[in-house]
């Protein structure tokens, strides 16, 4: 793949961590939770696509952190997001409704941790920041 493909994903990446924030305000804190892990995923992903690796079908954060080979206390971030993929969408995952299982507080935490892994591995997407694409 190529960098232009590596930017898109990037791209889109700070998109969604800019709508986690956005939705905190209008209290969508179970959308807030899941763009903060979709964010955290395109970012891994526009990474390893930068680095001329293999991009996985997969939403799982752990898995693409591994192929990263990322410090232990980023890759614990990760750790901390990765469950909003499912819990913050489907009704049957957990005994408590997505839209009820997040507030304000988890909500904040989640983009926090977000922003926290985007703030570790700048170095390592930093040359995508200046794309125009």
């Amino acid at each position: 793949m190529s960098r232009e493909t590596a930017t898109k994903w990037f791209k889109q990446a700070q998109h969604d961590l800019g709508m986690a924030e956005k939705n905190i305000r209008i209290k969508g804190y179970d959308i807030s939770a899941f763009l903060a892990h979709q964010s955290v995923e395109k970012l891994l992903k526009s990474i390893l696509i930068l680095e001329g690796k293999e991009v996985p079908k997969t939403h799982k954060l752990d898995r693409l952190a591994q192929l990263l080979d990322l410090a232990p206390d980023t890759t614990d971030k990760i750790l901390d997001l990765t469950e909003d993929y499912t819990l913050s969408r489907y009704p049957d995952v957990s005994l408590i409704l997505p839209y009820l299982q997040y507030d304000l507080k988890t909500a904040k935490a989640k983009v926090k941790t977000a922003k926290l892994v985007f703030g570790a591995l700048r170095h390592r997407y930093r040359d995508l920041e200046g794309s125009k694409r």
